[in-house]
């Protein structure tokens, strides 16, 4: 489950349902790749570590106001603030650069944790999908129900959306075939929930008032284990506003997720190499090779690891693992090292990681040598 809360905060691990169908009939967005990779592709390591650069879409987003911050945040990749849903981050991340538009994580988690995955087999460009895995239903209900609720400001861990935490990329990724597409700039999400914090305050005294649910449909689709009648209204509330701001744009190609791991988060990875059984390089090595695939086909791919690989923990801190996401931006060879330019997406500055890493680190993208990501790298998802 990758849930990072960005380290640099003290405490605790801090309308569109018919376009679906017609999603993939409209006319394609400038600049999108039409291509759509092979169901069962050969994956293989790059044999010279070729020097590969690829460019995430960056729209002026709200963080710009604080331009007096330095680095400003015009030069830092769009980061999730205090809230731990950094998957969506790294989804978002890997759809707007196969969609060439700067997506809306909040949209990303907000389909994640709500869309209704039954929506998904009346997409015909999805037939052939999700005929090949599946299991893709029982994959989307683990995901959410493995999703962790946030004790801050939460006592009774109730599934407030702003107090879910954690995801995976394959199913995110997946699940935003619903619906369309939604921008940023509709949504902002720089910062986390800091934008719409003065939205989901007035929602939670709102539904406190009024604690039955505005439209059950709205939240028919997802698991029991984010529905409560504390919070029904206030999830069906948020959604409705996520709709009202949302200019949904239906996608131009279906979001087709490709993902492999050798452990279901870092807590697992970690477990396994403490107990003299850690996977196998071959294993990690099919990671690297998915990685290139990925870097060699025109996509980011985005990849779980320990955020401990790029900054020391500090004492204090309850979370032993930091499981994180990341896209993989660009690869190239440097002294015979293949390395990879990871984007973080905690806001983190490049003077508070460790030796080594914060002289390879510009704006919040690391350099990252293999050997040191073989020590943690667990998962990858890329879209076909």
């Amino acid at each position: 489950m990758r849930g990072r809360r960005s380290s640099r905060f003290p405490g605790p691990v801090i309308a569109a349902c018919a376009a679906a169908l017609a999603t993939w009939a409209l006319p394609a967005l400038a600049q999108v790749d039409p291509r759509i990779l092979p169901l069962q592709a050969t994956h293989r390591r790059n044999p010279t570590c070729a020097t590969v650069e690829t460019r995430i879409p960056f729209d002026v987003h709200e963080g710009t106001r604080d331009v007096a911050l330095s680095p400003s945040p015009r030069e830092m990749p769009m980061n999730q603030g205090e809230s731990a849903i950094c998957f969506a981050y790294a989804t978002a991340d890997m759809i707007s650069h196969r969609l060439g538009r700067q997506i809306a994580p909040l949209d990303v988690a907000t389909k994640t944790y709500f869309a209704d995955p039954e929506r998904l087999a009346a997409i015909p460009a999805l037939r052939e999908h999700l005929k090949a895995h599946p299991n893709w239903r029982a994959d989307i209900a683990w995901s959410r129900n493995a999703a962790e609720m946030s004790n801050i400001g939460n006592p009774k861990l109730l599934p407030y959306f702003d107090k879910i935490e954690g995801g995976e990329e394959d199913t995110a990724a997946l699940l935003y075939n619903i619906g369309g597409l939604c921008e940023d700039r509709d949504l902002p999400s720089n910062d986390g929930y800091r934008y719409a914090n003065p939205t989901l305050r007035r929602l939670r005294y709102r539904s406190r008032l009024a604690p039955r649910p505005m439209s059950f449909r709205s939240l028919a689709g997802t698991v029991p284990h984010l529905r409560h009648p504390q919070t029904d209204t206030f999830n069906a509330a948020w959604i409705a506003h996520v709709e009202s701001r949302c200019r949904r744009v239906p996608l131009a190609v279906p979001l087709l997720p490709v993902s492999y791991r050798v452990a279901a988060n870092q807590a697992e990875f970690v477990e396994l190499r403490d107990s003299g059984t850690p996977p196998s390089q071959k294993a990690i090595t099919r990671i690297l090779a998915m990685i290139d695939y990925a870097l060699d086909h025109g996509r980011v791919p985005t990849i779980g690891y320990s955020w401990y690989l790029l900054e020391d923990r500090d004492p204090k801190d309850p979370d032993l693992h930091a499981d994180h996401a990341s896209p993989v931006i660009a690869r190239r060879k440097v002294g015979g090292t293949c390395q990879y330019r990871i984007q973080d997406n905690t806001g983190e500055y490049c003077a508070r990681m460790r030796e080594g890493m914060r002289e390879a680190c510009e704006n919040g993208r690391v350099w990252v040598g293999e050997e040191a990501l073989r020590r943690t790298l667990y998962s990858v998802t890329y879209l076909r």
